[in-house]
């Protein structure tokens, strides 16, 4: 493979220099417009559990968390709303089930009728919950909780049943607000979470993020993870920036740039959280706990050229226990770590990034083992690309500088546990010719 200015060519089985499709995703919706939030802020008194998706049933951290805000085994009183999934009775009783495995009696747990889609395998005809977001008996139900929790599936779903045509929050989600205002908590996975910020990204993937944009309308569930990226209103009881979920194996970085880009007067902060890891809020701090981590995208001194390339997006990673005060900047108040800084581990040279035949193939660990903890790289590349649609690819620079931090420490057993803050990232198209 050579390379010339913003051309990639890349001839026979080997090539000088592998590439490596990173998934990225992208964008938000020329439709929507930035309006006051539907539900009050979380600053309210209560807190947010937002998960990524995929949330194990083993994840006990996430689920004992989940209970301890809600007021504890003893006290907390539980509603699931299942309007996003398919099978809403289904995954609504998994939830509930856990819940009760973990100590909550069941005359606390409360599956509130709003849904969208019927459940084929119950007698009750669920599709005819779908206006229950204004029923005065589905509200004093929520009146009389401690916590929410949204299950996962199509968020515009969620957004149906909860806010109105105009984005306005109807009855049964300004009782989420009273629940938070009193000390409560709403948590959610991948839809459920997607819905609390103001943004609120319903479809599309990273190469069409960044090639296409956005979308003018939204089809179906069926093209969340392709096609340009549709933005709607959410609830906006995530005030701190844009939440994307499944973020690692969805591969959404694209998505969440150019998303919080096109609208960066407003929403200037990406949140993506990974799948089986959830970003907990409380007040002004932040926390992660699950398997993951969650991704911060800054584009506050990003630029964008005609020609659709980013300068100077800042990026971080926070896993496990590791923490932040919101409007002090991303620092890692975790304290667990080693900094990292002329004692870098790693020296290898131009890292291969060739795809899931490559080392560190993951974007958290390409990162992590071929730039922060590198002594031999100031700087790594890789390319998003899809030549069954078009020529048109993507070069993504990562590379430090004096404002970049890197975090490591073997935190079980032998095993390397990494985070980063300010890592600057450019996008540039490319031209990609392959040829065997």
């Amino acid at each position: 493979m050579t390379t010339t200015k913003n051309i990639i060519q890349m001839t026979g089985p080997m090539a000088r220099r592998s590439i490596m499709a990173i998934g990225l995703a992208a964008t938000a919706a020329l439709a929507w417009m930035p309006a006051a939030p539907a539900l009050a802020d979380s600053n309210s008194g209560g807190g947010l559990l937002l998960v990524g998706g995929a949330l194990r049933a083993s994840n006990t951290a996430v689920y004992e968390r989940f209970i301890s805000m809600a007021g504890g085994v003893d006290t907390a009183r539980i509603g699931v709303i299942p309007a996003a999934s398919g099978k809403p009775y289904r995954n609504a009783r998994k939830f509930l089930d856990e819940m009760a495995a973990l100590g909550i009696s069941e005359d606390r747990l409360i599956l509130l009728p709003i849904s969208v889609k019927d459940d084929s395998k119950t007698d009750e005809d669920e599709s005819t919950w779908v206006d229950n977001g204004d029923n005065p008996e589905v509200v004093a139900q929520i009146d009389g909780l401690s916590a929410i929790w949204m299950i996962g599936g199509d968020q515009m779903r969620l957004r149906q049943t909860l806010l109105n045509a105009e984005g306005k929050a109807r009855p049964a989600a300004e009782a989420m607000s009273r629940v938070l205002a009193r000390g409560g908590v709403i948590g959610g996975t991948s839809a459920g979470a997607a819905i609390m910020s103001q943004a609120m990204i319903a479809s599309g993937d990273s190469y069409s993020a960044l090639t296409v944009g956005f979308a003018d309308t939204y089809g179906s569930s069926a093209e969340q993870d392709y096609g340009p990226v549709w933005l709607d209103t959410g609830l906006g009881i995530f005030e701190h920036g844009v939440i994307d979920q499944h973020f690692d194996r969805q591969a959404r970085y694209g998505r969440l740039v150019a998303t919080t880009y096109k609208h960066r007067d407003t929403t200037p902060l990406g949140f993506g959280i990974e799948e089986n890891t959830a970003l907990v809020v409380t007040g002004n701090t932040a926390e992660v706990l699950g398997s993951g981590g969650v991704h911060v995208i800054d584009v506050r001194g990003a630029e964008r050229s005609e020609d659709g390339s980013y300068d100077n997006v800042r990026v971080s990673f926070f896993q496990q226990g590791d923490g932040w005060t919101f409007g002090e900047g991303f620092v890692n108040t975790s304290g667990k770590y080693d900094t990292i800084g002329g004692d870098e581990y790693f020296q290898t040279p131009d890292p291969a990034v060739s795809g899931v035949f490559s080392r560190n193939a993951t974007l958290k660990h390409f990162v992590s083992y071929d730039l922060v903890d590198n002594a031999s790289a100031s700087e790594v590349v890789t390319y998003l690309f899809n030549p069954r649609i078009s020529d048109k690819g993507f070069e993504l620079r990562f590379s430090q500088d004096e404002n970049t931090k890197g975090y490591w420490k073997a935190l079980d057993g032998q095993a390397d546990s990494y985070a980063y803050t300010d890592v600057r990232l450019d996008i540039t198209p490319v031209t990609v010719a392959i040829s065997k």
